[in-house]
């Protein structure tokens, strides 16, 4: 009988007899004491501390921080082609200069004479403004973009630039990105358009369009080519928001309006004192409403009567009567400077 053991076994055999001698020794051998470190950190215990009772604080109106300005870009110049037919010249006069109607008082044997309904005035605009706006899907839906407002008044003169743009997850469905360029005069009758620009820009093309105003001689030119008669108190689609003029005792009023390729007069439904909520709060508002026909587009425009008649919120309607979208303000910030106007009169 071979009694010898492989390689393997007498590796195993080693190890068992090794961890008996270990056991004996850690049993019955003599008791070994590990050096003793002490923690250089200190023990960590946690406590809870009532706060100290602090006075309520009274709430105060955020004051308006100024804006710095941003470059705009320059508008494209138009190229000469033979104009089409002028449209007629408008009866009616300019919204910031016309009289409005007269109010008649009732009927009496010493009845006073009829009292005229005076324009509201528009406060005097700031130097500088940024007014910020985030827009949504329908009405309140999904946030879908971000638009930023700046207006630069500097002797006599204005400039409004507006970008609007997708933001979040709609940016990396659909980029979209609006630019708008408005300037002019700052006069007593308010804002001037002589000059609008607008930049359509998508991931697919480009689209510009340029505006001229020619005041003296009564005409506007586009970067089309095309040339018409400038109608007294016209305004672009974009100054028109800080333009346009509230008239008390007045249900609807109109107002002629470019936007970049011609010129459409509109007729606006006027509300006041209405409510809205926004950002910034619960806002008292001037309400305009494009009245529009069936199958055509519309929009309305609300004014903060507390905000210096800044527009706080747009809203869009599609064709069919559904709202398409809108534009709510969440962030306004003026200069503490009031715009000077061209002919000093503020």
């Amino acid at each position: 009988m071979n009694l010898k053991l492989d390689r393997s076994s007498r590796r195993i055999a080693l190890a068992i007899g090794i961890s008996l001698l270990l056991h004996v020794f850690a049993l019955w051998g003599p008791a070994i004491r590990l050096p003793n470190f002490k923690s250089t950190l200190p023990t960590l215990t946690a406590r809870l501390v009532p706060l100290p009772d602090t006075p309520a604080k009274p709430k105060t109106k955020r004051k308006a921080r100024t804006v710095t300005p941003q470059d705009v870009p320059k508008p494209e110049p138009k190229s000469e082609v033979a104009p089409p037919p002028d449209i007629p010249q408008p009866a009616s006069q300019p919204l910031a200069t016309s009289e409005p109607d007269a109010v008649s008082a009732p009927v009496a044997t010493d009845a006073p004479a009829p009292r005229i309904e005076q324009i509201v005035e528009r406060p005097p605009l700031p130097k500088r403004a940024q007014l910020t706006f985030s827009l949504s899907l329908g009405k309140g839906g999904l946030l879908v973009g971000e638009a930023v407002h700046t207006l630069e008044i500097d002797e006599g003169h204005y400039v409004l630039h507006a970008v609007t743009k997708t933001v979040g997850l709609a940016s990396l469905f659909k980029s979209y990105e609006l630019t708008q360029y408005s300037s002019g005069s700052y006069n007593r009758y308010g804002l001037q358009p002589e000059q609008f620009f607008e930049e359509r820009k998508d991931k697919l093309s480009t689209l510009r369009y340029t505006a001229e105003f020619d005041r003296v001689a009564q005409r506007i030119h586009f970067s089309q080519g095309t040339e018409t008669t400038l109608p007294p108190g016209t305004q672009d689609i974009l100054s028109v928001l800080y333009q346009f003029p509230p008239l008390r005792g007045v249900e609807v009023t109109s107002v002629y309006i470019v936007n970049g390729k011609k010129i459409e007069r509109y007729e606006f439904e006027i509300a006041t004192k209405e409510k809205i909520d926004t950002a910034l709060g619960q806002l008292l508002t001037v309400h305009l409403r494009k009245l529009h026909a069936p199958n055509e587009e519309g929009f309305e425009i609300w004014l903060a009567q507390e905000y210096r008649m800044f527009p706080v919120k747009v809203r869009f309607i599609e064709k069919n009567g559904d709202i398409s979208g809108e534009a709510v303000i969440t962030d306004i910030r003026v200069s503490d400077e009031q715009g000077v106007r061209s002919d000093a009169v503020n």
